[in-house]
Formats: structure tokens, C-alpha cells, sequence
């Protein structure tokens, strides 16, 4: 049976705006458009969410879906464990302030600095990109909630990021407030604050943001989601299924704009005193090839 996006739709699943033109994924990967254009990409409810092996050093792997993950855990945090990446406790009802069915849980140590990171594709399978001029659409949306939102205690990004980011500072450097060097294009909060902002970087070169794109609400699920769209080279940026702001043609073209491949990428660090935890419900990203 082929569901289109506008099936379904709700508070829990995909937004019917944001992945236009592409077919809803099947098991772990996106089947050609329902036009015949063919597509890449990755979704992943995290209904079988496992790991697959130890930590070697700081280093771990997982996999569900069908994908696989590559994992960095920092400090005392552990695989399958607390505080640490593993599979949540399942809610029977997916609604907006509850756990869905497949959830994993990410909570880093309570030292300050310390990192949990996982990142699809081991780490070097890279396959997504928004280079202008060469890059067709592209659509990130994910599902996720912070059990605490207490200022200047955990920052967190999730989105796609560039080789290298599953690592030690990959993401979120140890100055609050900044992205560390690489291609990036994601949600996040890294200044203390309970705002939700969009940010976009590339390697060596200057972050960019909106601000104040979804005020978090504590143990609260959000949507949030971008489209990338290749013919007008702008980047639509979506809260709840709904357009929030745009990132124009000129900024795209400016020098924050991620200029290399990127995968599936969310990261948590601890900043101060209490550990919060990230819970992703599902993720998924998808480009026209």
C-alpha cells in the first residue's frame, strides 16, 4: 500500500509542506518520487535502535533501520546506558508530551565539556549536500524533545553535519555559544537560553543563525524541518509543518553556507551542573539525485 505525506500527517509524523514532490520513505530509505525522479535519503524511527559495537576508546556503532551509526561518547557516559545512547522506554500512545514507539535517549555526563554525538553513515558515508548551483532539493525533519530546559546547563544540536563531526568537540566546541569547525545546517540551542535556533556553517568559516525560531517547552516534542530548494536557491525553514522563515538566494551564496557532504548528526553536551536529555523520536533527510 503507497500512504501519500498527506496520510500521514499529525503531530507525531512527516509534514506534508515540507517533503513535496518526494515519496514517503520505505523501511529505512526513499523509494523514486512519485513523478519517477529518484531520491536519496535516510528515515529512521529508531524502532530497532541497537548497538552493534563497544566502545573502542571513546568511539561506538550502532545501527537501526537499516542504517548505520557512528557514536562518540565522552566522559563516564556509556552505550545503553544512563547517562549515555540508548534505546528509550516506549510510550503506547505517541502523542506531542509523550514518548512515540521507537525513541532513543541521549544524556552526556554530568562533567563539564563532555560530548555524546551520533552520526549516520559511520562516520565517513557523507551522501547530502545544498551546494548552489549543483545541489537538488533537499529536506531534513525530525521529531524530538529536552527533558529539561534549565539555562546554562546542556547545549544540544541536531541536523546534518560534515566528516569528522562525530568526535570530540565535532560539533558543539567548549565556548558556549559556538558551533565548532565544520559544514553544518541544523537546530539547536548553544547559548544558555530556552530558544531554538537554525543555524548554517561552513567549514573554517563564519556561523550564521536565526534566532528565536521555537521557544522549548520542558518534556515537550517539536517538529522542525528545512527544504532546501535547488531552483530558486533558497532554504525554507519549517516548525511543526509550518514555514517559518527563509534563508534567500544571497545568503545561500555567502560564505556560512555549507559547501561540503553532510549526514544525519545530533549532539548533546553538558555545560554545567545537571545533564539533560535529548530524546529523538524519528529523523529523516531525502535529495532528489
Amino acid at each position: 500500500m503507497l500512504l501519500t505525506f498527506e496520510e500521514l500527517e499529525g503531530d507525531r509524523l512527516f509534514s506534508p509542506k515540507l517533503w513535496k514532490g518526494f515519496a514517503p520513505p520505505s523501511g529505512g530509505g526513499f523509494p523514486p518520487t512519485l513523478s519517477g525522479n529518484p531520491a536519496i535519503g535516510f528515515f529512521d524511527d529508531f524502532n530497532s535502535f541497537g548497538v552493534i559495537g563497544g566502545l573502542s576508546t571513546a568511539d561506538g556503532w550502532a545501527q537501526s533501520n537499516g542504517i548505520s551509526y557512528h557514536l562518540y561518547v565522552d566522559g563516564d557516559a556509556a552505550l545503553n546506558a544512563n547517562p549515555g545512547i540508548m534505546a528509550a522506554v516506549p510510550s503506547t500512545t505517541p502523542s506531542v508530551s509523550l514518548n512515540g514507539p521507537g525513541v532513543i535517549q541521549i544524556q552526556p555526563d554530568t562533567d563539564a565539556d563532555d560530548d555524546l554525538i551520533i552520526q549516520a553513515g559511520n562516520g565517513t558515508m557523507m551522501p547530502f549536500n545544498v551546494v548552489p548551483g549543483t545541489a537538488k532539493d533537499l529536506v531534513f525533519e525530525t521529531r524530538f524533545k529536552i527533558n529539561d530546559i534549565t539555562v546554562s546547563e546542556t547545549d544540544f544540536f541536531i541536523g546534518l553535519g560534515g566528516t569528522g563531526a562525530c568526535a570530540n568537540t565535532g560539533v558543539l566546541s567548549d565556548t558556549t555559544g559556538t558551533l565548532s569547525s565544520n559544514d553544518f545546517l541544523g537546530f539547536g540551542r548553544w547559548d544558555a537560553g530556552t530558544n531554538l535556533r537554525f543555524a548554517y556553517q561552513r567549514v573554517s568559516g563564519t556561523q550564521a543563525e536565526i534566532d528565536d525560531v521555537h521557544t522549548l517547552v520542558a518534556d515537550t516534542y517539536v517538529k522542525v524541518g528545512y527544504r532546501y530548494y535547488a531552483a530558486t536557491k533558497t532554504c525554507g525553514v519549517f516548525v511543526n509543518g509550518a514555514l517559518f522563515d527563509t534563508v534567500t538566494a544571497t545568503e545561500t551564496a555567502a560564505t556560512p553556507w555549507p559547501s561540503l557532504f553532510m549526514n544525519l548528526i545530533c549532539s548533546v553536551k553538558q555545560q554545567s551542573t545537571t545533564s539533560h536529555v535529548a530524546y529523538i523520536d524519528w529523523w529523516a533527510c531525502a535529495q532528489l539525485v
